[in-house]
C-alpha cells in the first residue's frame, strides 16, 4: 500500500478562529464589567434611611385644623381656608363646626349653604361637626342683654380631644403659605400671637390663630363661662373671644411671633416710619413687598372700612386706602397690595361661593360709629348670588358688584 505524500494529507484550516477568539475576549470583559459593578453595589451606602432613633415620624391624622360658621358669610370664607390647605399641600385633618339646624340636602341650584358644605366634605374632606352654636350671653341688674356674640364657637376646638393638636383660625383671613409646622411646636397648652397693632404693653394675645392641645375639661370651663351670663364686669365690658382667652392664657400661652403669623391689612395703610410695632425694631426699613412676601397671613381689618365681603362706599376708600406718603397721584406697592388683597378674596369668594359681595352701606353712617376691635362687622348680611351653582364656571366680571376701581 503507497504511503501518502505528505501534501496529500488533508489539512485542517482554523476558519473559525477569527470569530472565535474576539467572543471569547469579549465574554471576558464582561466578566470582569459584572465583577466590578457587583464589587460596587456591595460597597455603595444603601439609599434607606437607617433609623436611629432620632428620624421623624409624623401622624398627621393626630392633627386639624379647626373653623366654625354661624352664618352663610362665615361658612363661605372657611370654605376659601380650606381651599387655601388644599392648594398649600396640608397634610393635617380639617374640621367644621356649623349650626345644626343646616343639612348637606340640596334643595335647589341657590342652596348655597348645603352646597357649600358638601362641597367642604367632598372636595376638601372636611370633617362636619354640627353643633348648638356658641354664643355670648349678658345680663344686667333687671333683666337679660340676649345674645350679642357667637365668635366664641371658635372655642369648640377645644372639645376635640381626638387629636392631640388642633389649629384655630378666623375665617376673615387671607391664608397665605402653610402653617403644618405649628402642629410640631413644643408641648403647650396654647400658642398664639400677639396683637402688635395695640398701643398699650403688653399687648395682649390675639386669637385670630390659636394653636391648641384639646382638653375637655377647657372647654367645660370656657363654656361655662360663656353662658354664665352673671357677670356685670363681661357685660359692662362687652368681652369676646380674645378678651376670654386672654383672660384664661394671658400669663401661660406660648407666644407665637405676629411676623409672619398675624400681619393686618391695615398695616399697609401706615406711614412707612411707622411700622415698628410689626418690623419688630425702629432700625430696619420697611419694605410693603417683602413683609407680604414672609407673611403667613393676613387679616382684614380697616376699620370704619367694611369687611371684603362688603362693597366699599366710594367715599370711604378715598378717605382710608394708603395714601402713599401723601401721594395722591398714581401708585406705591402699599396701595397695590392692599387692593389686591381685598380684590383676591371677592375674587376668590365668587369663583368657589358663588356669592357676590354685600352692598356698600352708606359711608356717614359707619364713619364714625362705634367700634369694638375684635368683632367681625357684616357677617350677617345676606349676600347676592351669582347664577349657576357652585361647580359652575363662574360669571363675567362685569356681573361682579363688587370691582372697585382706583380712585
Amino acid at each position: 500500500m503507497r504511503r501518502k505524500r505528505s501534501d496529500e494529507l488533508p489539512r485542517f484550516v482554523r476558519d473559525a478562529e477569527p470569530h472565535f477568539y474576539p467572543f471569547q475576549r469579549h465574554r471576558r470583559y464582561w466578566y470582569y464589567l459584572a465583577g466590578v459593578l457587583f464589587v460596587c453595589w456591595i460597597l455603595y451606602p444603601s439609599r434607606k434611611p437607617v433609623d436611629d432613633g432620632n428620624t421623624l415620624r409624623i401622624n398627621w391624622s393626630s392633627y386639624a385644623y379647626s373653623l366654625y360658621a354661624t352664618d352663610s358669610a362665615t361658612l363661605c370664607h372657611a370654605v376659601l381656608i380650606f381651599d387655601a390647605l388644599a392648594k398649600y399641600g396640608s397634610k393635617a385633618d380639617r374640621v367644621l363646626f356649623y349650626p345644626r339646624n343646616w343639612d348637606t340636602v340640596i334643595a335647589n341650584s341657590r342652596d348655597r349653604d348645603s352646597q357649600l358644605l358638601v362641597m367642604a366634605r367632598d372636595k376638601y374632606n372636611v370633617r362636619l361637626q354640627p353643633i348648638e352654636l356658641l354664643t355670648v350671653e349678658g345680663r344686667t341688674t333687671d333683666a337679660w342683654t340676649g345674645t350679642w356674640d357667637k365668635s366664641v364657637t371658635k372655642f369648640m376646638a377645644f372639645s376635640l380631644a381626638y387629636y392631640d393638636r388642633v389649629i384655630a383660625l378666623d375665617s376673615d383671613i387671607t391664608l397665605l403659605q402653610s402653617l403644618d409646622e405649628l402642629f410640631l411646636l413644643p408641648p403647650t397648652p396654647i400658642a398664639m400671637p400677639r396683637a402688635y397693632w395695640y398701643e398699650s404693653a403688653p399687648r395682649p394675645l390675639t386669637s385670630l390663630l390659636m394653636v391648641i392641645k384639646p382638653d375637655l375639661a377647657e372647654f367645660e370651663r370656657f363654656k361655662s363661662v360663656i353662658s354664665g351670663g352673671g357677670n356685670p364686669l363681661l357685660v359692662n365690658a362687652h368681652k369676646f373671644d380674645m378678651e376670654l382667652v386672654n383672660d384664661r392664657f394671658e400669663e401661660s400661652a406660648l407666644v407665637l411671633p405676629h411676623r409672619p403669623y398675624a400681619l393686618l391689612t391695615g398695616e399697609f395703610r401706615r406711614h412707612r416710619s411707622n411700622h415698628s410695632a410689626y418690623l419688630g425694631n425702629a432700625f430696619e426699613a420697611w419694605d410693603a413687598e417683602t413683609v407680604l412676601k414672609e407673611a403667613k397671613l393676613v387679616h382684614f381689618s380697616d376699620w370704619p372700612l367694611p369687611k371684603p365681603w362688603i362693597m366699599w362706599p366710594l367715599e370711604g376708600l378715598a378717605e382710608v386706602q394708603p395714601d402713599c406718603e401723601g401721594s395722591h397721584e398714581g401708585s406705591c406697592p402699599e396701595r397695590r397690595i392692599w387692593k389686591h388683597l381685598y380684590e383676591d378674596f371677592r375674587a376668590r369668594r365668587k369663583e368657589v361661593c358663588r356669592l357676590l359681595s354685600v352692598p356698600a352701606p352708606e359711608w356717614w353712617k359707619i364713619k364714625g360709629g362705634e367700634h369694638h376691635p375684635n368683632v367681625t362687622e357684616g357677617t350677617a348680611h345676606e349676600a347676592p348670588h351669582a347664577e349657576g351653582e357652585i361647580p359652575s364656571q363662574s360669571t363675567s366680571e362685569s356681573d361682579e358688584q363688587s370691582v372697585v376701581h382706583d380712585v
